[in-house]
């Protein structure tokens, strides 16, 4: 067995756990169709197929924007102590992932507290609420449609605590969404800093917009390499040849999707990529799992994300991808390079093994470990490395990730970009709300409360 590698500058695709060499199920990537291929990237990028594909204009957008949201993540980390996201799904996963790599999981003081709301749960919200200074604390609002139930109410509440304080609430919001609807004008109106979704940006593919670039200048996290890296990942997701990494690894996918292989395990071996997989199970969940194809036929399309993080979860799933029933590939995310290490000195006389070895050297063998075991045992797994975790690998990363999703919805030959199973569900919201024009809605849901069976304990 041997190490199989396609290179974007300093990120690889290493394949070798899916090679046909290696794995009874094992593919040959040497015959993917580049006509294919060629013709997917020609789709994508021509943006015929959809006018939800602006996203792929992000990583180049004027620098000019990106300057005027870094200074007003400065200005907001020299007025106030606390800086509080409300938005939900698209609109706070990126975030949370972005706070979790750059701030949250090396412990870093940054001058100021960031939270992210993105669930109206009342015992974690009005107990955050509760705690804030509010003359010290900028809300920002982001929702795409301006309508989102979640975000609005939340928003809500918050103005009426300001109210009772008598302050003037208008300082202390921004507001991110598309420009000109209800909620645009109101911010405008109230002489709130409003900054603009394009809308041909849904909410997943938006970390890389205002959405995602105002909340990270507040964390003092570099957007220009950000936007960089994204911009080194969108030439070679226009790469012609087998080097194009993001539309590899969807062929890989697609392919043991046909062999019945329905769940994707995503696994970075860093504490700093924890929360990439949650970031990316949105996009490939919301993204592909549709009921209908291009030709309106049905063929419940979709691979469902499974989030994981190694080397925790070898002590908790590890046994279920290794023996359970063959249906789920991992996708590994490795770094090559950490910012600490630490030598292991060990005086533990039963653990002689561990002396003059480092933490990172652990860790690494852990993961080759846990990918070679798997391999032996026909459990197809790739991975994804980058060189180390900074701003330029992690727009790398994200734009790969949205990539590989937009070849994936190709190879499905399914609308990537809409998400109608959760209009529905919303739309049933809207109906429990007494909204106009959701009548029959709301008898439907109605009459299913009353019907619910239950067992009691």
């Amino acid at each position: 067995m041997y190490s199989k590698i396609r290179r974007d500058s300093s990120m690889k695709l290493e394949y070798a756990g899916v090679s046909k060499e290696n794995l009874k199920s094992g593919l040959n990537l040497s015959t993917m169709s580049a006509i294919t291929r060629n013709k997917f990237i020609k789709t994508i990028f021509s943006k015929k197929s959809s006018d939800m594909l602006d996203w792929l204009d992000l990583p180049n957008q004027n620098p000019d924007d990106v300057k005027v949201f870094w200074e007003y993540g400065k200005y907001v980390r020299r007025k106030f102590d606390n800086f509080v996201v409300l938005g939900i799904g698209g609109s706070a996963l990126g975030i949370k992932m972005l706070q979790n790599t750059f701030v949250d999981s090396l412990n870093k003081d940054i001058g100021i507290k960031v939270y992210v709301c993105d669930n109206i749960d009342p015992d974690s919200f009005v107990t955050l609420i509760d705690k804030l200074n509010l003359k010290k604390t900028m809300f920002n609002v982001i929702t795409k449609s301006g309508g989102t139930s979640e975000t609005l109410a939340q928003m809500s509440i918050i103005i009426e605590r300001y109210k009772s304080k008598k302050i003037d609430y208008s300082k202390h919001f921004c507001v991110t969404t598309t420009k000109d609807n209800d909620l645009y004008n109101y911010a405008k109106l109230k002489n709130m800093q409003v900054f603009d979704i394009p809308k041909g940006v849904g909410g997943r593919f938006s970390v890389l917009s205002s959405v995602g670039l105002v909340p990270a200048s507040v964390m003092g996290i570099d957007i220009f390499k950000l936007l960089l890296g994204a911009s080194i990942a969108k030439n070679n997701s226009q790469d012609v040849t087998l080097n194009n990494i993001a539309y590899s690894c969807a062929y890989i996918n697609y392919s043991y999707l046909n062999k019945g292989l329905t769940n994707l395990v995503t696994m970075p071996y860093s504490d700093r990529l924890a929360l990439v997989p949650d970031f990316f199970a949105q996009l490939w969940a919301e993204s592909l799992g549709k009921k209908l194809n291009r030709q309106g036929e049905v063929v419940y399309a979709g691979q469902t994300p499974i989030k994981t993080l190694g080397v925790t979860d070898q002590h908790s799933q590890l046994q279920l991808y290794s023996e359970g029933i063959k249906d789920k590939i991992i996708m590994f995310m490795t770094v090559e390079n950490s910012d600490r290490d630490e030598k292991i000195n060990s005086d533990l006389l039963f653990a002689p093994h561990l002396k003059n070895t480092t933490l990172k050297t652990l860790l690494d063998y852990e993961y080759n470990s846990t990918s070679y075991s798997l391999t032996t045992l026909d459990r197809p797994n790739y991975t994804i490395s980058i060189e180390r975790v900074d701003e330029e690998n992690m727009g790398k990363l994200i734009f790969f990730m949205e990539m590989m999703t937009a070849f994936m919805g190709e190879f499905l030959n399914i609308n990537t970009y809409d998400q109608p199973g959760v209009e529905l569900s919303k739309i049933y919201t809207k109906a429990c709300l007494h909204v106009k024009g959701y009548e029959t809605q709301a008898k439907e849901i109605k009459n299913y409360s009353l019907d619910k069976k239950t067992i009691a304990m």
